[in-house]
């Protein structure tokens, strides 16, 4: 598996949009995660760590897990997961120009250290769970829809709630 973190904006990528990525510190000390994010479906992916680099093997193997819990189809969840062997992840921030990823991100980020405080202890973190609560969340900038939602829409093949109207 390939991927590469460049500098500027991403092209767009896939069915799911741009990915970004952020690192997320946590309530333990030296512990972070990085938080990767789809831009069209706002989906979350959490892999332990703080560097992009060495987070994007441990991403590209937990996004399939995370289609095939959401419950898409096995062919369109291994379609995804080739998608991402040769992925660009562009840092969130100054190369993230969508104010709309910025701020779902962010609201993500105060999810999942919340998340890490209820665990109590990083080996009790269910990164599976964290992923799935983020998924279920709905959300202003998918029309009120949930990242789980908006990727069934997708997988089906049909435009999201926010694309529909005209948002």
């Amino acid at each position: 598996m390939r991927g590469r973190l460049a500098p500027g904006p991403p092209p767009e990528v896939g069915s799911l949009g741009t990915w970004y990525a952020n690192v997320v510190p946590l309530p333990y000390p030296g512990r972070s995660v990085v938080l990767f994010m789809a831009a069209d479906a706002m989906l979350s992916v959490v892999a332990p760590g703080r560097s992009l680099g060495t987070t994007l093997p441990v991403f590209q193997h937990r996004v399939p897990r995370l289609l095939h819990r959401l419950g898409l189809p096995e062919a369109w969840a291994e379609a995804k997961a080739r998608d991402l062997a040769d992925i660009h992840i562009a840092r969130a921030g100054a190369e993230t120009l969508d104010r709309r990823v910025l701020g779902t991100m962010n609201d993500a980020a105060v999810q999942i250290r919340y998340d890490a405080e209820a665990a109590g202890a990083f080996e009790r973190l269910d990164l599976d769970a964290v992923e799935d609560g983020l998924a279920d969340v709905p959300l202003g900038a998918l029309g009120y829809s949930s990242p789980a939602e908006t990727v069934v829409r997708v997988a089906r093949g049909e435009r999201s709630g926010e694309e529909r109207s005209g948002g």
